[in-house]
């Protein structure tokens, strides 16, 4: 079950971390800051291809995992785990990113990066903390 679980939280939050990308390239088109829209500052671009890079890898691995795991039943809990704990601090991390490009509208309910942000928090914490998770993890490296 955990093996099921974590794998599909690591789909799950990839894609959250997908989301809260597309919302930050959205808002950067659309925000203007000394008269010009944001994504053309070069500071916001650097942001955005960063967390480009980190959704993709997260995607990769979730789909690694989901792939790997129906081809081998039950699975291993140990890629699971990493694809769970790897894709929500992702989500996270992104989620905090794209906030940071928001600015202060990022924590108004008038924009849903906010609530993004509250989901990709909670996700470290559900179907088990990451820091726990780990260790049960790494304990499966040695069996």
């Amino acid at each position: 079950m955990l093996t099921l679980a974590n794998s599909f939280m690591g789909a799950c939050f990839a894609g959250t971390a997908r989301a809260a990308l597309e919302m930050a390239i959205d808002y950067a088109k659309e925000r203007v800051q000394g008269g010009v829209p944001i994504y053309k500052h070069q500071s916001v671009q650097s942001r955005i291809f960063k967390m480009f890079s980190r959704v993709e890898a997260a995607r990769g691995l979730s789909r690694r995992v989901l792939a790997g795991n129906a081809a081998n039943p039950p699975g291993n809990v140990q890629y699971s785990i990493a694809s769970k704990t790897y894709c929500t601090q992702t989500a996270f991390d992104v989620a905090s990113d794209a906030l940071q490009i928001f600015g202060g509208n990022g924590l108004t309910k008038e924009y849903p990066i906010e609530k993004v942000m509250r989901d990709a928090r909670a996700s470290m914490i559900e179907d088990g903390c990451n820091e726990i998770l780990g260790l049960v993890g790494a304990g499966r490296l040695f069996d």
